[in-house]
């Protein structure tokens, strides 16, 4: 699993035409159930897909006796396990995007969807994210569902105090590069010793390693942490840290939390997903928000498919299912219910993206995220990625919590990370 600074993604309604924004259980209120039975079955985890999409499901295909069947815990498991014991399948299931890799080197549990007709459709989604579930001798192991292009979230209020940027065509103009943002910051912390720019060392390297459009591990199978590009999305992050503009807070808890709420951390990075965050940690603020590009190009966090098991039955009826589920006029629907950003570009222009959103301050925030996908750089992602850059992550934790000198801090990431790839069948030069 590939980690990520923003990995809690909570359910939440976007308004369309009123503007409204209204936040809505984590839990998806779609019809659940146990045990596949003999219609056609989707496994999805806690979110789920919209009532409305899957009543329209039912209602385009009255034979299928379609049901969407919530399940809990770890999902990538649960998918696992049953594949292998080639039982209680699904006839279609979600795909999480930082496990597709990992499903992609066993291919033959799913269904190339191209002997369906996919190749037909992928004109209609964004082409990057298709090929991520692309494997390497050409099968299509899913229909992308969603993308997580990142951006900037910050309180104009806040910034227009300080008298900086603060809307989001200056803000994004006067922050393409990532020390202009880094001196925002500085200006921030100098009126207010509390203030950060940064929630922790992690945000920055998570975002800058992307940037590059290598990770860790090469198509070959080679191991690239200790390349040029890992190198320098580390030292951007110990820039950060030198500036003094850096909160370190661990993400996805209480002290993140307080600190977005106080004001105190009043700029994050994120998808468009990341806005529910925001608001279960300030609802108070609502209306003080605006979205903008960050420093360089987009990158993506999240973003999930839909597939086949090859197990299943009915293959032909499940395609069909899937390509209704994420047509434009769903996923649209879709990013009103969770704040997933469509994969199917027909949906970029619909009323549900043309909304204006109360929380960050009237903007029209799906424009943000339309133009940060088109910058987006492809990215190969190998299924142990995310066991060999966790030292990376656990060694810039250590630089910000307890002073490790940073040079060592590498040293030692590296030799970590070229352990545990050899480990995992990585060849380390």
């Amino acid at each position: 699993m590939i980690r990520t600074p923003l990995t809690r993604r909570t359910a939440l309604g976007l308004g369309a035409a009123t503007g409204s924004l209204t936040l809505l259980s984590a839990c998806s209120t779609s019809t659940g159930g146990g045990a596949t039975g003999e219609g056609a079955t989707l496994w999805y985890w806690p979110e789920g897909f919209a009532d409305e999409i899957v009543e329209d499901i039912r209602t385009t295909f009255p034979d299928a006796d379609f049901e969407q069947t919530i399940q809990g815990g770890d999902f990538k498991q649960k998918l696992q396990t049953t594949l292998q014991a080639g039982s209680g399948l699904p006839n279609l299931t979600g795909i999480k995007g930082e496990d597709i890799a990992h499903f992609a080197e066993v291919p033959d549990f799913f269904v190339d969807l191209n002997t369906l007709g996919a190749e037909e459709h992928k004109v209609d989604y964004v082409a990057w994210k298709w090929e991520q579930a692309t494997t390497q001798d050409g099968r299509q192991l899913g229909i992308p569902i969603d993308i997580g292009p990142t951006a900037l979230f910050y309180r104009f209020d806040i910034f227009e105090q300080h008298g900086l940027p603060s809307t989001p065509e200056d803000l994004a103009a006067a922050v393409r590069e990532w020390e202009s943002l880094f001196d925002l910051g500085k200006q921030l912390n100098a009126a207010d010793p509390d203030t950060y720019i940064i929630r922790n060392l992690s945000a920055v390297f998570d975002i800058a390693w992307r940037q590059s459009g290598s990770a860790f591990i090469d198509q070959d199978g080679v191991f690239i942490g200790a390349d040029e590009h890992i190198r320098k999305a580390w030292d951007l992050s110990i820039t950060a840290h030198d500036a003094g503009i850096n909160a370190a807070l661990e993400s996805n808890t209480p002290d993140v939390a307080a600190a977005v709420a106080a004001g105190k951390l009043p700029a994050d990075f994120g998808a468009s997903w990341h806005l529910a965050d925001l608001i279960v940690d300030a609802p108070d603020t609502s209306g003080q928000w605006h979205v903008c590009e960050h420093p360089g190009d987009a990158t993506n966090l999240g973003g999930s498919f839909l597939g086949i098991p090859a197990g299943s039955e009915n293959h032909e009826q499940s395609f069909e299912i899937i390509l209704r589920l994420l047509n434009a006029e769903n996923l649209a629907i879709e990013y009103t219910h969770s704040g997933n950003f469509p994969a199917n570009t027909g949906a970029w222009g619909s009323p549900e993206l043309s909304g204006e959103v109360e929380f960050l301050g009237g903007q029209v925030a799906a424009e943000v995220f339309a133009r940060a996908a088109e910058y987006v750089r492809p990215l190969y992602e190998d299924a142990r990625d995310g066991i060999v850059n966790g030292p990376y992550y656990a060694e810039l934790a250590l630089v910000e919590a307890s002073g490790k000198d940073p040079e060592t801090a590498w040293k030692d990431a590296v030799s970590e990370a070229e352990r545990l790839a050899e480990q995992n069948g990585v060849t380390v030069s």
